[in-house]
């Protein structure tokens, strides 16, 4: 997957549009700009990485063309693809998050959709033992 199809992944998985995208990242970024990534040109240093910031992605993985390399969504127990899923409270009780909680839900928010999936296939491969 080429970098244009990583940011349109990335901005369907916000709900922004791509022409859209120069005004929510604080940058002039034309339509045409934004066309000539589909025909394999890259975008400025400055532009990727303020792309990588707003996405909480590296610049690696927006510039990177290898494919992730995932056999099926079923071996990543369901995760990609659904990393913006709403949360439900299934017993209706709310609690504060422990330091420990809140601490891995910082670093899980500064790693990219890929790594977080990682994350939570190690964690339940950890919990299950």
């Amino acid at each position: 997957m080429g970098l244009y199809e990583k940011v349109d992944q990335l901005c369907k998985s916000k709900g922004i549009e791509k022409s859209n995208l120069g005004e929510v990242l604080g940058i002039k970024l034309t339509k045409g700009t934004v066309s000539k990534w589909q025909k394999g040109a890259m975008p400025r240093a400055s532009t990727l990485k303020a792309m990588a910031d707003y996405f909480g992605v590296t610049v690696e993985y927006l510039t990177n063309d290898d494919a992730v390399s995932v056999q099926t969504v079923q071996d990543n127990h369901g995760i990609i693809g659904s990393t913006h899923a709403p949360v439900t409270i299934i017993n209706g009780s709310e609690r504060k998050l422990s330091e420990q909680e809140i601490a891995l839900l910082n670093l899980f928010e500064k790693l990219s959709v890929v790594d977080q999936s990682k994350l939570i296939v190690f964690a339940e491969e950890l919990s299950a033992k």
